[in-house]
């Protein structure tokens, strides 16, 4: 009798998971970011894993980079990473530095 109470809870547990979406990038991540960090950020793509692209949702690295840095990384490039300056809106570039601030706040 006590397993078939257990069942239920589970379920009732699990619904708040279910229920959740996934995270929706915007166009420009799409386009410029996910080829090599993801939808996550984290950089484990198959050209991520080839660039050793940065865990952008790393909380301890996003805490050492300011937002002035990371824009400039988009703009300018960083690495192995290509610029995005004439490709990118200010506006752009300015949404993708909070999306990726984001990365940590949504755990992805």
């Amino acid at each position: 009798m006590r397993r078939a109470a257990i069942l239920p809870a589970l379920l009732l547990l699990a619904l708040p998971l279910a229920a959740q979406e996934p995270v929706k990038r915007s166009a420009a991540w799409d386009a410029n970011c996910s080829v090599c960090h993801g939808d996550d950020g984290r950089g484990q793509t198959e050209e991520g894993l080839k660039k050793k692209a940065r865990n952008l949702a790393d909380p301890k690295w996003q805490a050492s980079v300011s937002d002035g840095r990371l824009t400039s990384s988009i703009q300018r490039g960083h690495d192995k990473m290509p610029a995005f300056g004439r490709k990118l809106s200010a506006e752009q570039v300015k949404a993708l530095v909070a999306e990726i601030r984001a990365l940590v706040k949504q755990g992805s």
